[in-house]
């Protein structure tokens, strides 16, 4: 007994010891080893093979079965040295009754552990060991027949574990192939294995042993998992078989690379207004290629530790670092990797008074990689600015009705900037300016009162009482406005004069003055004083919202007034909606009589106009030119299938009702200035079209007072349009009107009138850039090359040369002088790209699609919402999450266009799907530089593609920056032509030479 202790004290300081040193590097490629056995399974036969990774060549596995409570774990041996578990004696029919169960079955669950080390330990000492579990399904049968038996039973078990390695580790045996206790039922057929993969893979089986092997050490940074094919080949008397299955093995990660920045490791951060406990400021990112410990929790960890580099204790008491992280692919070659959030947090309210300025270091340490770079320095660049307490006003004034009601709001008052402070309390008071007046004076100034409102830091100003403001002398009060910042009471003062004017209603309406949201019709509604009413009467409008239950028309998961439907109203302890039981009467029948017959009169009179003007025209009118064949590709406009009525009310016809509930009502009022006569206009062929749009190529008859005919193109909606398309069509021809610039798309007119919305816009020869780009890649390879390379044919046909990065340029400029033009009018393209930039006769830019042209996108392109599609990848970071769009936001849509035209009509961000692009721009990810571009147009894009909008460059900037490119550009050419041509004389004089020689 005393050497048993001993020898396990012994074994104790050894495994101590090993510990100690790092050298418990093994491990089991799996978590569970399952096989079944039988009764009759002979003593010494064996059952399945357990194997174990080494992290060095110096490394032994050593198996031991542990200890087990179970009387049945003596009936089975490992083998030390092979990990091969066998039998410790045949299995017997009375085996299988006296295992305790509690349930009757035929099969009975045997659960063992196995564990391992570098040297050979006592059963005993499995608690300190890496362990694996093994569970033996026991048969209450013998095995069955080899003519019983389903052949792949013979190489394959019904379930397969999945097995997992750790990178960087010696390769080896992964797992035995052959199950053991089916060797010996069909023992004359032959049974290989071989191991299949679609891409390569470190894998192979060992023919003599049939296990599967790790040829070699793996990268999860490279491939985070191997799918394989494992192929049994079972040779019968008869015949060859072969079964596959398949196997996903992992690659489980180790911390073996250092956090690393992708960019920039300063944030400039300045601190004014928002100096609340809490804010967070700036955001730094820190890239990782290893996991986190939560992806998932059982790999070997990888931990930042941070520290903040300053002594300053007031700066350690004020700023903390906020931390968060989150797993991403597609920056990491679709492996997982860890992105880390680093942003500067206030714990706790700054004074307004606070002002410095000072550089906050923050040391981060992955503390488990092993080599020296494993740490990264942030830099938090800190300006912290005093917060002024004044009015920017002398004086006040403020004007209120006589007929206001009590409660009315008259006005607010705010110290500067007091809309923007977070985490500073400014409190208002409301006083006489001259305090030696009379009582009776005095008494004048109950009229206003002044209540706080602490969401928006103002003061409101509002009627407290309206008996006093019938005397004479109280109408023009003089106040003083208080405010006083609570932490440091600070004190700002300013004049307040209010006059008040107008006819007192009360003298000629006396009334019991009650809540406006009281009443529940319109009629009776306007017809009364209320409280709050700044003109003494009550106003029909939408309800605002309450705090208080609602009854009636509930909804759930709604709040207050939202809840409601039909009319609401209100008393002090509840609110009311129901639907409209009774209609108010706003015509009487004299009121009727007169507006019937002023609508006939009208009718009479249109229909006498109409005619008149209708001969004059017709006499004066040339006949409209006949449709060739071209021309009438499309149905005539007589044909079309929605009829209009004389007053432009859209109806649909019988094939098309359904499609056109939406708009067959909407009318569209005529613009003389821009009618054209649908008569003069013969449709041709379909440009372009999309679900609810079309473009089609037309020729117009005396269009704009010209003779003959003219090229266009006409915009129209489908018979499947709705109301909001039409909607967006006559947006875009509202714009179009406003525009006239050379580089932006012109609309001669349109025909609203007697049939559908046409809009008769320019003809482009060449469709959008981004065909025209993708065409001129089958032109030849003078891109990027110069213009030296010209002949004959680029002489007789300009535009159908090899486009170099000169032309490339120039289309940018264009576009950019285009867009400059649209910035100063004010107005926001939103959706500018490649595609919605059309190619004029002499490689013209003009910009277009203002509206219509969202129903005729490429799919890959966007994302559909509820209201549409949405061009992702040319958004603005701030169009995406905030939904802001701005001249600012289009200098981001500027950027990616660049990079369509230098890729000659590439695709943005290819192989990210646009889902996936939200969080990758948040990240700071930005598409690398294309071949073959120059670093002058790729910091452009980077430019253009800032996180912030005020960092943008304007439109303005980038045509003078692409106009110095293009300078650039045209002396590269001239030296490169001159440098040919000096070349091909040359060549001239060899020829020459040698037929004189010849000669």
């Amino acid at each position: 007994m005393g050497t048993t202790r001993g020898i396990v004290w012994g074994d104790i300081a050894v495994l101590l010891l090993l510990l100690s040193e790092g050298s418990l590097g093994l491990y089991f490629p799996q978590r569970l080893y399952t096989e079944s056995i039988y009764v009759g399974q002979p003593q010494g036969s064996p059952v399945l093979q357990v194997h174990s990774m080494r992290e060095s060549t110096t490394e032994r596995p050593y198996f031991t079965l542990c200890s087990h409570r179970d009387t049945y774990a003596s009936w089975f041996h490992m083998d030390e040295a092979t990990g091969v578990l066998s039998m410790n004696k045949t299995l017997e029919w009375s085996d299988f009754s006296s295992i305790r169960s509690s349930s009757v079955r035929s099969v009975k669950d045997l659960n063992l552990k196995v564990g391992v080390s570098p040297v050979p330990m006592q059963k005993q000492l499995c608690p300190f060991l890496r362990t694996v579990e093994v569970k033996l399904m026991f048969f209450n049968d013998t095995a069955p027949s080899c003519g019983q038996v389903e052949l792949k039973t013979l190489c394959f078990p019904d379930k397969v574990s999945k097995p997992h390695i750790i990178e960087n580790r010696l390769p080896g045996a992964l797992r035995q192939l052959r199950r053991f206790t089916r060797m010996n039922i069909c023992p004359n057929y032959t049974i290989s294995y071989r191991v299949e993969a679609v891409s390569p893979a470190p894998f192979a089986v060992n023919g003599s042993t049939s296990e599967l092997v790790v040829t070699a050490s793996v990268d999860r940074e490279e491939m985070e998992s191997y799918h394989l094919d494992l192929v049994c080949i079972i040779q019968t008397e008869e015949k060859l078989e072969k079964f596959f299955s398949s196997l996903h093995v992992d690659i489980y990660d180790e911390d073996d690379n250092p956090p690393y920045m992708n960019g920039t490791d300063t944030e400039d951060i300045k601190i004014e207004f928002n100096r609340s406990e809490g804010t967070v400021y700036g955001t730094l990112f820190v890239y990782d290629r290893d996991t986190t410990p939560v992806y998932p929790t059982n790999q070997i960890e990888n931990k930042l530790e941070g520290t903040l580099m300053t002594n300053d204790s007031w700066i350690k008491n004020t700023f903390t670092i906020e931390h968060k992280f989150r797993e991403e692919r597609a920056i990491f070659g679709n492996v997982r990797g860890t992105v880390h959030e680093y942003k500067l947090k206030l714990s706790q309210n700054l004074s307004v008074t606070e002002q410095r300025s000072f550089q906050l270091d923050y040391l981060l340490n992955d503390t488990t990689f092993p080599g020296p770079e494993g740490t990264v320095l942030l830099h938090f660049n800190v300006t912290i600015l005093p917060v002024s307490i004044r009015f920017s006003n002398v004086t006040y004034f403020f004007t209120v009705s006589l007929k206001a009601t009590t409660y009315s709001q008259i006005g607010s008052v705010c110290v500067d900037n007091c809309l923007k402070f977070k985490g500073i309390d400014v409190t208002y008071q409301l006083e006489i300016a001259d305090r030696n007046i009379s009582a009776d004076a005095q008494s004048c100034y109950r009229a206003v009162g002044l209540a706080q409102n602490p969401n928006e830091k103002t003061g409101v100003l509002y009627v407290n009482d309206t008996e006093v403001l019938r005397r004479p002398q109280c109408q023009e009060l003089q106040y003083v406005v208080i405010a006083e910042e609570q932490q440091n009471k600070f004190q700002a003062k300013t004049q307040l004069v209010v006059i008040f004017e107008g006819e007192d209603l009360m003298r000629l309406d006396e009334q019991r003055v009650l809540a406006c949201a009281e009443k529940r019709q319109r009629v009776e509604c306007e017809a009364s004083r209320g409280l709050a009413a700044p003109t003494g009467r009550c106003q029909w409008r939408q309800s605002r919202d309450t705090g208080q239950p609602v009854i009636g028309g509930y909804e759930r998961e709604l709040y207050g007034i939202r809840a409601g439907h039909g009319t609401c109203y209100c008393f002090p302890e509840r609110c009311f909606c129901e639907k409209d039981t009774s209609e108010e009467v706003f015509c009487n029948d004299m009121c009727k009589t007169i507006i019937a017959t002023g609508i006939l009169l009208s009718f009479i009179v249109s229909i006498i106009l109409s005619s008149y003007f209708f001969r004059r025209y017709h006499k004066s009118t040339p006949k409209p030119p006949i449709a060739s064949a071209e021309m009438t590709f499309r149905r005539p406009a007589q044909s079309y299938p929605i009829s209009y009525s004389a007053n432009n009310v859209r109806r649909a016809s019988l094939d098309s009702m359904e499609n056109q509930v939406a708009i067959e009502t909407f009318k569209i009022p005529e613009d003389p200035k821009w009618e054209f006569p649908r008569k003069n206009l013969v449709l041709g062929k379909t440009l372009g079209e999309g679900e609810f749009g079309k473009v089609v190529k037309a020729t117009a008859f005396r269009l704009k007072g010209k003779a003959g005919y003219t090229t266009v193109a006409v915009k129209m909606l489908k018979e499947n349009a709705s109301h909001s398309e039409l909607r967006d069509l006559l947006s875009e021809f509202t714009l179009l009107k406003q525009v006239n610039h050379p580089h932006v798309i012109k609309m001669y007119g349109a025909c609203s009138q007697d049939g559908p919305l046409y809009l008769i816009v320019e003809y482009a020869k060449y469709g959008s850039l981004r065909n025209f780009l993708r065409e001129s890649r089958k032109v030849g390879p003078s891109y990027m090359g110069n213009d030296a390379n010209r002949n004959s044919s680029y002489l007789e046909n300009p535009d159908e040369r090899a486009l170099t990065m000169g032309d490339l340029i120039s289309f940018a400029w264009q576009i950019s002088r285009g867009m400059q033009y649209l910035a100063e009018m004010k107005l926001v393209h939103r959706d500018l790209a490649a595609r919605n930039v059309l190619v004029a006769e002499g490689r013209k830019m003009k910009i277009s699609d203002f509206g219509l042209s969202r129903d005729v996108y490429e799919e890959d392109s966007y994302v559909k919402r509820s209201k549409g599609r949405i061009p992702v990848k040319w958004m603005a970071i701030e169009s995406l999450f905030d939904h802001i769009y701005t001249t600012q936001s289009d200098v981001w849509s500027f950027g990616v266009l660049l990079w369509e035209i230098v890729t000659l009509g590439g695709n943005p961000y290819p192989g990210i799907a646009p889902e996936r692009l939200f969080n990758l721009l948040k990240t700071g990810y930005r598409m690398e530089k294309p071949e073959n571009c120059t670093d002058e147009m790729y910091n452009l894009m980077l430019r253009c593609w800032k996180q912030e909008p005020d960092k943008r460059p304007t439109f303005s900037d980038i045509s003078k920056e692409l106009e110095k490119m293009m300078v650039k550009s045209r002396v590269r050419t001239t030296n490169n032509f001159s440098h040919i041509q000096s070349h091909r004389h040359k060549s001239t004089q060899i020829k020459s030479l040698l037929i004189n020689f010849m000669k």
